[in-house]
């Protein structure tokens, strides 16, 4: 434990404590930093180059017995549905990492403040040894709230081996994700696997509103800048189409979409399958006759 930190501890009136969480989104390099405003503080709080937006939490259970190690819980607002469709996407965050940071306002940067100056004492950045815990499972999931149960990584109660599960001839990739599949060719089928029709060739160029597409042409359309979601590729089935966002538009444009089958896989890596191998997401080899 940081010196200061330990100080700070046996001070007869001590600084606010902050309480900070990241939620590690493994496997996408990308993370989710937020705190619960326990301290009354509900704006943006800036840590070691991070910011920890405020969403209305609340935990319990962090205490570890001498006979038994903490399985803490986290409930979090949901009245936006922020959590609903991030679950979804992410299998309800089974098996991923929260870590929980503490440290005293006192440690925190000048720039929470205003004028850039911490006033009550010097923003250098220490903190209690950072915890982790691994989310257990979902145990509320409502238009309020969602709940999740954490535990120790010392606990394998739940773990996967390998860290997937096994599944015979569905892949388990996100389409057109970096991490996993890869594919950022040109279309190839629609969400029932049938082949899109086409006339361009090469990588899709990004969707321009101002542009007049025709049948056959193809864009891709990419996620919000905040968003860790891959690019979408559609086709466009109507000449003189303009203006209108492909999203939107089911009656102009297809999407462009993986069967989630080794066909699929092959319709679009089977040019190099034999020096490389495919991308699939599944464990073909275990199924069973």
């Amino acid at each position: 434990m940081e010196k200061s930190i330990h100080q700070e501890i046996f001070q007869l009136e001590p600084s606010t404590l902050v309480v900070l969480y990241e939620l590690v989104l493994k496997g996408y390099a990308a993370s989710y930093f937020f705190h619960g405003g326990e301290n009354g503080y509900q704006k943006e709080i800036i840590f070691k180059g991070n910011a920890y937006h405020y969403i209305p939490i609340k935990t319990d259970g962090f205490n570890t017995t001498d006979s038994q190690l903490a399985r803490p819980t986290l409930t979090a607002d949901n009245t936006d549905s922020f959590f609903s469709l991030k679950t979804r996407f992410f299998k309800d965050f089974i098996g991923f990492n929260v870590k929980r940071v503490r440290t005293f306002v006192k440690f925190l940067h000048g720039n929470n403040f205003p004028h850039n100056v911490n006033p009550f004492g010097s923003p250098t950045e220490v903190s209690f040894p950072v915890e982790t815990y691994v989310i257990n499972r979902k145990t509320v999931e409502n238009q309020n709230v969602v709940a999740f149960e954490l535990t120790s990584p010392l606990e394998k109660e739940q773990a996967f081996i390998p860290n997937r599960k096994i599944i015979y001839n569905t892949c388990q990739w996100q389409y057109r994700h970096s991490i996993g599949c890869g594919y950022q060719g040109e279309p190839v089928t629609d969400s029932k696997g049938n082949l899109l029709n086409f006339v361009s060739a090469g990588p899709p160029p990004d969707f321009n509103i101002s542009t007049t597409y025709n049948s056959g042409q193809y864009a891709k359309v990419p996620p919000p800048a905040d968003s860790i979601e891959p690019d979408r590729v559609f086709v466009c089935i109507k000449n003189g189409t303009v203006g209108k966002e492909p999203f939107n538009d089911k009656t102009s444009w297809i999407m462009d979409s993986c069967p989630k089958n080794i066909s699929g896989c092959r319709a679009r890596f089977g040019p190099n399958e034999s020096n490389y191998g495919l991308p699939f997401g599944g464990f073909p080899g275990s199924w069973e006759q």
